[in-house]
């Protein structure tokens, strides 16, 4: 089984690092291409019988195509299908079922990630502090939507950038009920340890209440598919040390009247982040 990037993104995302390029990048709302073939062995295999293909993906958003044939004769189906909810390295399974044949129940499955919007590198909203990757500034954080990330650019970035808000990737150490903000742009020579970017993590108090700002670290990856890691605290403040690639900055960090964390990381490359 095999999926494809909506090349409509990835031609406008020019740039950016190849080790942050997700495998398979989409749009929420819009197609994306996923191929399932029948093998037997290193051979394409063939059946005289038809085969359903069923697709399934875990909530809370929707596939638009969920179920193909792959005819009698043929050994392959192209699917044409969508997701309608961000999500970063959501877990596609496709399932063939054909019970004339040893077919009966395999599967396959693999990580797509779906962007919830798109922005010019040198948009207001990067400069000024107000890129939410909700796609609306982050201007509802609540206890059903607990986490959100808002992007600080002062030097914009180059062409177009993507943001997206979804869940943590399966296999991953986050806080429990927590949101990933993935954020892929180029800013290749743009930003320095002593002028870095920033990214603000908001998170609801029923998410991240109790304990001291200083307690909190945010988890962190400047590749599509790496590990999170934690973002150890920052030497002083709006500064990256010396042998940090990011790191939370604890100084600027805070809780608001709500009561809400208000985490700050600061970075150099795309990234990839949570609160530990």
């Amino acid at each position: 089984m095999a999926a494809h990037t909506d090349p409509a993104i990835a031609e406008q995302l020019t740039g950016v690092p190849a080790a942050s390029l997700p495998a398979v990048l989409a749009a929420v709302g819009t197609p994306f291409v996923v191929e399932v073939s029948l093998w037997s062995g290193a051979a394409p295999a063939t059946y005289p019988t038809a085969t359903t293909v069923d697709l399934t993906a875990p909530g809370p958003g929707l596939l638009g195509t969920t179920r193909a044939t792959i005819p009698a004769g043929a050994s392959s189906v192209t699917i044409v299908t969508s997701y309608t909810h961000p999500s970063a390295a959501l877990q596609i399974t496709a399932r063939t079922v054909n019970k004339k044949s040893v077919l009966t129940g395999a599967t396959a499955s693999f990580p797509i990630d779906v962007v919830l919007n798109l922005l010019d590198g040198q948009s207001g909203a990067l400069k000024n502090g107000t890129a939410g990757a909700d796609g609306s500034a982050c201007t509802t954080v609540d206890a059903a939507h607990p986490m959100c990330g808002v992007l600080f650019l002062p030097n914009g970035a180059a062409g177009r950038v993507a943001l997206s808000l979804g869940l943590c990737p399966t296999g991953q150490t986050c806080r429990d009920g927590g949101l990933v903000t993935q954020f892929l742009g180029d800013m290749s020579g743009l930003y320095t340890r002593e002028s870095p970017a920033r990214m603000t993590i908001v998170c609801d108090k029923s998410l991240c209440g109790g304990g001291g700002v200083p307690t909190f670290r945010a988890l962190w990856s400047q590749a599509a598919t790496g590990d999170l890691l934690t973002a150890p605290a920052c030497p002083a403040k709006d500064i990256i040390g010396a042998d940090q690639e990011f790191c939370t900055d604890t100084v600027s960090s805070k809780r608001d009247s709500a009561a809400d964390l208000h985490l700050v990381v600061l970075f150099l490359k795309d990234v990839r982040g949570t609160i530990k």
